[in-house]
């Protein structure tokens, strides 16, 4: 099943998408999360939590790359769970809500859709990459693998990966700024 048929069954809210995403794209998350935050059990909240989150946003998201979007909902839901489990809460948040209520944060429908314009923004970008800057962009800000990971996987220096990762990052605050966007 393609990525377009599968947020064609979310769309319909085919329920037997569920499994299409759990079959697909499982091993994808668990690697993500669990580079994130090291403990299979909640590394399994982790992911279930982010198909609730896919099946609850598609629609109105409607998403070019479904990998690239599943991996940044992944992404945000496991460092929330590490900053709860390391007590590094968000302190704008914590200010501004009682304690309970910065555990159920929750984001607005103008929120989300920004969340999503800036995912399809950075995807456009990162087929602007060459397919190596692209691989190591990937490995630090998805899979948040170190610099040595990275230098070892690729067979090269870590001051060559953290020059591709320099430009990279320069290469995205142009991008980001020529599209309109200020992060």
């Amino acid at each position: 099943m393609t990525d377009k048929e599968i947020i064609e069954l979310l769309e319909k809210r085919d329920e037997t998408v569920l499994r299409e995403l759990e079959k697909r794209y499982y091993p994808y998350c668990f690697t993500i999360a669990f580079n994130i935050l090291g403990n299979p059990e909640d590394v399994i909240e982790v992911i279930n939590d982010s198909f609730l989150d896919i099946w609850n946003s598609i629609p109105p998201a409607h998403p070019e790359r479904l990998s690239s979007y599943l991996a940044s909902v992944v992404r945000h839901n496991a460092i929330n769970v590490y900053k709860k489990l390391h007590n590094l809460r968000n302190e704008a948040i914590s200010n501004a809500l009682p304690l309970e209520a910065a555990e159920y944060k929750t984001y607005s429908v103008d929120e989300t859709l920004t969340r999503i314009a800036i995912t399809n923004v950075i995807d456009k970008f990162l087929d602007t990459l060459s397919e190596k800057q692209n691989m190591i962009f990937v490995a630090r800000f998805y899979f948040d693998e170190s610099i040595e990971e990275i230098s070892e996987r690729f067979g090269i220096p870590t001051g060559s990966v953290k020059s591709i990762i320099h430009r990279v990052k320069k290469k995205l605050k142009q991008f980001l700024d020529k599209e309109g966007i200020d992060i």
